[in-house]
């Protein structure tokens, strides 16, 4: 089945989907693969409020062209690297609680999930310039995270081989809001 068929099914079932990725037994130039293309969706879901803030930084001493390529970067070069740490850090910490699994089925997991949640973060954006309103724009990014940490909770429940998915599901969404209340404090 083809990807974009695999990304549409998995919406049938996370856990399920996870499994019949890691019996195809990908490498680790498919999962590069999965990482850079969930990468460049999410980026293009990014590019209206880069347009919105380039706009308003069009006075400033940033250009909107540095504004656009940093994005860029970052997204192709920093947030993959970053993604595949957070992959080994989540395979310790299953390690640490009982879990089985292999470092590539925990990366294959991470990524797996961004890909299949990516086209989401794209109707997102395109809900958020029909209804240009703020809390609209909050609570479907709330969702989205909340997509995510249950998809990726249960991809990770099946390749580090748990019984159930809720304790992973618990701890992203309890790590997430940890970081959250972390960064608030440090950055305000």
């Amino acid at each position: 089945m083809s990807a974009s068929g695999e990304i549409i099914r998995a919406y049938r079932g996370f856990g399920a989907s996870m499994q019949r990725q890691m019996e195809s037994r990908p490498g680790e130039e498919r999962l590069l693969a999965y990482v850079v293309v969930a990468s460049l969706i999410f980026f293009v879901a990014r590019v209206p409020a880069l347009l919105k803030l380039s706009a308003a930084a069009a006075t400033a001493e940033i250009s909107p062209i540095a504004l656009f390529v940093t994005n860029l970067v970052g997204s192709f070069f920093f947030a993959p690297l970053m993604l595949y740490g957070l992959a080994a850090l989540s395979h310790l910490a299953a390690k640490a609680f009982g879990g089985h699994g292999r470092g590539v089925d925990a990366r294959l997991a991470l990524f797996w999930t961004l890909l299949v949640i990516s086209p989401l973060a794209l109707i997102s954006t395109i809900i958020q310039i029909a209804m240009p309103l703020a809390w609209v724009s909050q609570a479907l990014w709330l969702a989205l995270f909340l997509i995510f940490a249950f998809a990726w909770g249960q991809a990770l429940s099946v390749a580090e081989g748990y019984k159930k998915p809720y304790l992973a599901i618990a701890a992203i969404i309890l790590t997430a809001l940890g970081l959250i209340i972390l960064f608030k404090s440090t950055l305000f």
